[in-house]
């Protein structure tokens, strides 16, 4: 699978190559891998309860949900490139501090928290937003199709490795530091490793080249008005999507954690398999998008997602709700990618950072709904509860979908 990847690689321009190995260190440390599985195992060792790990991750979709329209806007003043770069800057600033919570007063964690998580995420705003259009920008719409399902493979193919990392390096450090696994200082360090790994990625973009997208757009004679009808609807149905995907996503480690009491190697390497199905997944969108096109893909997977949290909702089993994770990842990173190219394609190039930035605001917005609603939801209803009510509004956004867009092009 690694010489392919690279074989695969090698095929695309410089700007492509540097973008994507970017990307994966975002992965590898925040998409899949460290962060995600360790961020809420720390808060639970500080001594905060679902109800705070919820507020936490729903602050921080909200503050990506809130900066996506200021992001599209700093790019297309700044230059795609240069945005992105100073959001990665910002997110390892964040998320290096975040990781420090151990150290600071109990009295003031809690602000200390939520404050650094936002500065986080408002990177990560600034690099997604951004990452899109610019990747449209440089990309022929021969290969796009490829980029992104490469793009897509990478972040879930990374986060493997994050992931077994973040299972193995804390108990080692345990071990070297003669604590236990139920000490948050095993898992201090470890957070802050990955954040200093995101300064290979702002050494990786500042290799690259500039493409001024939104100049280029300006120029176009043929984009008409704003779409904004369309703008909406899509946008609606990303926040929708994204319910069942964020249930799963944000409690997973904290259920078997704390619900199942399952030990953190295992929960790694569940996460780690996770991200692995998300490979082949992500990867087989030419295939599927040739086959049934990418309407129908973003139906399937939809509709797959919220299946799959039936199953995790109703089974107390740690291989049941292991397996229906890593089906929901597998789906998570194809509908992605697939939803992607489909609402960038939707609308002339003027449009696309709009899109990209409503789209990806109301994204947010889901997730952070669900994390803060989710969390309140597990202590007086349980996970179960979640995990249907994810399942039914996830479902939801499918048929949405499915009845707008059913008379488009596949």
């Amino acid at each position: 699978m690694p010489a392919q990847f690279l074989n695969v690689l090698h095929g695309f321009n410089r700007n492509v190559r540097l973008y994507l190995i970017t990307s994966a260190l975002f992965g590898f440390i925040l998409f899949g891998g460290i962060y995600p599985l360790l961020f809420n195992l720390y808060l639970l060792r500080l001594g905060f309860g679902t109800e705070f790990i919820g507020l936490a991750s729903a602050t921080g979709a909200m503050s990506f949900a809130v900066f996506c329209l200021p992001s599209g806007v700093l790019g297309g003043r700044w230059g795609s490139r240069f945005t992105m770069i100073v959001g990665i800057s910002i997110a390892m600033i964040g998320y290096g501090l975040l990781s420090q919570a151990e150290l600071i007063s109990p009295a003031f964690q809690r602000p200390f928290i939520v404050a650094t998580y936002s500065i986080g995420v408002i990177g990560i705003a600034l690099f997604v937003v951004n990452g899109m259009p610019y990747l449209m920008a440089i990309t022929d719409k021969e290969e796009r199709n490829q980029v992104f399902s490469v793009q897509a493979a990478l972040l879930p193919f990374s986060g493997f490795f994050g992931s077994l990392l973040a299972g193995f390096l804390p108990g080692r450090l345990a071990d070297f530091l003669n604590l236990s696994l139920d000490h948050p200082s095993v898992y201090r360090y470890t957070l802050f490793l990955g954040a200093m790994l995101l300064l290979l990625g702002v050494v990786a973009m500042m290799k690259t080249h500039e493409v001024r997208v939104e100049s280029k757009q300006q120029t176009l004679s043929d984009a008409g008005p704003l779409p904004l009808a369309l703008i909406v609807i899509t946008s609606l149905i990303s926040l929708l999507h994204m319910a069942g995907e964020a249930s799963a996503r944000t409690f997973f480690n904290v259920y078997m954690d704390e619900g199942l009491h399952v030990n953190l190697s295992r929960i790694g390497a569940q996460q780690a398999g996770a991200q692995a199905l998300g490979v082949p997944a992500a990867l087989a969108l030419p295939f599927l998008s040739a086959r049934f096109g990418n309407r129908r893909t973003i139906i399937g997977g939809t509709a797959a997602t919220a299946l799959f949290l039936v199953p995790m909702a109703l089974i107390s089993s740690w291989p049941v709700v292991g397996l229906c994770y890593m089906c929901i990842m597998a789906m998570a990173a194809l509908r992605r990618v697939a939803f992607a190219i489909f609402h960038q394609e939707l609308v002339p190039e003027r449009w696309r950072m709009a899109m990209s930035g409503t789209a990806s605001m109301m994204s947010g917005l889901g997730y952070s709904a669900t994390s803060f609603g989710g969390g309140y939801l597990i202590s007086t209803a349980g996970y179960s509860s979640l995990f249907m009510t994810g399942a039914g509004i996830t479902g939801v956004g499918s048929l949405l979908f499915w009845i707008y867009f059913r008379k488009s092009n596949p």
